[in-house]
């Protein structure tokens, strides 16, 4: 459907382009600026995101709105709304186009800078991360950029499917609270503010993460789960006890039942809990080491890990590891991926070349 996609920006425009460099698209990558910090080593970053895209390194606008001209889609992030209006956004005449700022394009808050932890912290996903009685955590990575991504990759492709001709405005704290679950909604609806408490969901009983004799484990039982939990724990005498039979009566008997789980978990090894919980049927998650995740079955069947063929100028990425995509229509297996150095913008003529126009 998208064949040629511009991409121009950090982490979130990255990580857009990166799913339609999976999904088959053609993407070019325009490098200006200063990179931001990355949690991960540069290489790592930079392998991860660009893998099969095309890069160029150029901060001249006119020949920004030539390959704009030339693309099917084009991903923008910038720093607000006059940097993104400075690089020319509005005369582009690229059919569909997205904006990727903290805040949006307009209303006051337009060219306020932000970092992902202070846009956490604004949403309200700080106050409800760490120990009730410690200091709140932010959430590591790159989760609100890559969200913030997803979310551009969504809609430029909704655009296309429904033969649409638009310009999309995606702020990045509008990204969080779409993805705040019900915490916006018991303050708005109800006027009560969730608190942290650990890695505890708190709102259903159990949930919550418990150690085995070689790992952890995550419980999470909703009440459509309760009685096959009790079959999962080997205590079906739970099913009749008064204090457990409905989640509100859980909720205040949390401290017990946390306990007779606990108890029960504590004698199982983690390959046990996979095993249990796959024939009980109920979701429990064990915590993975890297060789695990490595290792692991289902993502080997998924074709999930694709090695690298690095390019000549990195001869030290060949044969390296990285996801595919996060999903996949049908049952074509991912393409193996070609990570490309960045190819100075040194002629007029170039975006001709890079797409044959």
């Amino acid at each position: 459907m998208v064949d040629k996609v511009l991409e121009l920006g950090g982490y979130a425009a990255g990580y857009a382009g990166r799913l339609y460099a999976h999904a088959g698209a053609d993407v070019v990558r325009v490098e200006y600026g200063v990179t931001p910090p990355a949690w991960a080593s540069p290489v790592a970053m930079d392998s991860f995101l660009h893998a099969g895209k095309r890069r160029v390194a150029t901060s001249d606008p006119t020949l920004i709105q030539q390959l704009a001209a030339a693309a099917d889609v084009v991903i923008c992030e910038a720093s607000g709304a006059d940097a993104v209006h400075a690089l020319g956004f509005q005369e582009w005449s690229t059919p569909v186009k997205a904006a990727l700022t903290p805040f949006g394009l307009t209303g006051p808050k337009r060219n306020w800078h932000a970092t992902p932890n202070t846009l956490l912290a604004m949403g309200g996903y700080t106050v409800l991360m760490g120990d009730a009685e410690r200091e709140p955590l932010s959430l590591p990575g790159h989760y609100l950029e890559f969200q913030t991504g997803a979310l551009a990759y969504t809609a430029c492709n909704a655009a296309q499917l429904a033969g649409q001709s638009t310009d999309i405005d995606i702020g990045m704290l509008e990204t969080l609270m779409s993805l705040s679950q019900f915490t916006t909604v018991r303050w708005h609806c109800a006027g009560e503010l969730r608190t942290r408490h650990g890695s505890d969901f708190w709102f259903v009983v159990p949930s919550e993460l418990f150690r085995c004799t070689d790992g952890w484990a995550y419980i999470n039982i909703v009440p459509q789960f309760w009685d096959a939990f009790t079959v999962f724990l080997d205590r079906p005498e739970l099913l009749v006890d008064g204090r457990f039979t409905n989640n509100g009566l859980r909720m205040q008997h949390r401290t017990a039942l946390h306990e007779i789980v606990a108890e029960v978990l504590a004698t199982f090894s983690v390959a046990q809990v996979h095993e249990r919980a796959a024939s009980c049927r109920v979701p429990v998650g064990v915590v993975q080491s890297f060789a695990d995740v490595l290792d692991d079955p289902h993502l080997a069947e998924r074709d999930f890990w694709q090695a690298v063929e690095a390019a000549p100028g990195a001869p030290e990425m060949s044969g390296v590891k990285l996801p595919s995509l996060p999903f996949r229509l049908g049952d074509k297996k991912s393409t193996r991926l070609h990570l490309n150095g960045v190819k100075p913008l040194t002629e007029p003529t170039l975006w001709g070349r890079l797409w044959g126009r």
